[in-house]
């Protein structure tokens, strides 16, 4: 069975060059057009020069022996692509906090240019001692860009980011042989050198990479695009669900919730809690609009803080709010009400406020088997009608007569706070 080595290294290496420079322009130029046409984000310009300065490394390549300076331009070309890479990644997950800062990826690279050039220009025509120094120098790039990508939180979560973390560590392993090839000739004469510079392999692993590059950037960007449209619909159900002023759940939402956990409760065993703010017109047309979103904000904060992790509290509209408790008498859902009036005028007295007090008014009623939360709602709405007759700043429990209409069970007057 042939070697497979053997075979790459039998291939005709300027064509397979001259493909690879193909396939690195064709890369870059997808990366430039969706850059121009999509919607990208921070960082993916670093990834498009990336492939642009590597294709430059290899034009300049073909004219290393017409111009030595285009040698060593081709070689520091090389060295910055995992550089680079890692530049753009640090903008695109701008909020990860790596071990070393952003001056770093430019010593590293400065650093393995440095160290190529001195070995140059102190043997220039040392083959083994070229690419065994300019291996060292792009093995510490692919292993330092190893070790900042693995520092970044969000690779955990990402399998593109853990395929470009894998990507990077096979961009190490698969130099270490021709690493030790380098070392194993540094200083001795290599009989045709054009080989041993340009291998074969070399040029197929630096093919696949660029196409990686190409594809591994693309799902980084569409993972991100993903993200936000998730994010995005999110925040669309959110306002689609809940007040934002009170951060509570909007009637259709609260009725929602509220229908599935009257049906996985016992038969009657829910309390209907609806109440809404007495002198609440006055507070707005006296104080203005300001005055009243405070009121609504420490009413629903109140209600929130009474109730158990169980029980739901919605905003219905205005400044009428209703609450569900599973698993409650009217009696004890009369006693979660004086505290809640309670705990409102001593909110108002540590205030301070000379504005004019303001009270609730609750109707509590028990949610029957079978019965609807529209019913139950408008049942509720009853009894809340019948506490502001007689008095408001109060609780009217409700029950239902023998004709199907309201009776009053019993009520609970409050004493609203004082300015």
């Amino acid at each position: 069975m042939p070697n497979p080595m053997a075979v790459l290294e039998n291939l005709h290496a300027p064509t397979l060059f001259f493909t690879t420079i193909v396939v690195m322009a064709t890369a870059a130029s997808i990366m430039t057009y969706v850059g121009l046409t999509q919607r990208t984000y921070r960082g993916f310009w670093w990834w498009v020069w990336a492939q642009w300065l590597n294709l430059a490394g290899a034009v300049c390549t073909l004219y290393r022996h017409e111009h030595p300076a285009m040698f060593a331009l081709s070689v520091l070309l090389a060295l910055q692509w995992p550089i680079t890479m890692l530049v753009g990644l640090r903008r695109f997950y701008v909020r990860s906090e790596l071990p070393v800062p952003p001056w770093g990826d430019q010593v590293v690279l400065a650093g393995g240019f440095l160290w190529w050039l001195l070995v140059w220009s102190h043997a220039p025509d040392d083959a083994g001692g070229r690419v065994a120094s300019f291996t060292m120098s792009s093995i510490a790039g692919y292993a330092y860009a190893s070790w900042m990508v693995w520092s970044i939180r969000e690779w955990r979560d990402s399998p593109h980011l853990k395929a470009f973390l894998l990507f990077m560590v096979l961009g190490v392993g698969v130099q270490i042989p021709r690493l030790i090839e380098g070392l194993r000739l540094w200083g001795h004469p290599v009989a045709d050198t054009s080989t041993f510079v340009q291998q074969p392999f070399l040029s197929l692993t630096l093919t696949v990479a660029v196409i990686f590059a190409v594809y591994m950037g693309l799902l980084l960007t569409y993972e991100r695009t993903e993200q936000d449209l998730r994010e995005s619909q999110r925040q669309l159900r959110l306002m689609v669900d809940f007040d934002m002023l009170t951060q509570l759940p909007n009637r259709r939402h609260f009725q929602e919730m509220a229908q599935q956990t009257v049906r996985l409760s016992p038969p009657g065993a829910c309390a209907l809690m609806l109440f809404d703010i007495d002198g609440f017109k006055h507070l707005n047309e006296v104080h203005g609009h300001a005055a009243g979103d405070t009121a609504l904000r420490m009413v629903s904060g109140v209600a929130r803080s009474m109730l158990r992790g169980r029980d739901l509290v919605g905003r219905l509209g205005g400044d009428q709010f209703v609450a569900l408790l599973p698993d409650t008498t009217p009696h004890d859902a009369l006693h979660v009400a004086t505290r809640m009036a309670r705990l409102i005028e001593d909110k108002q007295r540590e205030r301070g406020s000379s504005r004019d007090a303001i009270g609730l008014s609750v109707g509590i009623i028990q949610v029957q088997e079978q019965e609807s939360m529209d019913h139950a709602m408008h049942r509720a709405t009853e009894a809340v009608a019948e506490a502001k007759r007689r008095g408001a700043h109060r609780a009217v429990v409700a029950g239902i007569d023998a004709e199907g209409g309201l009776t009053v069970v019993s009520e609970q007057a409050f004493t609203p706070a004082r300015a």
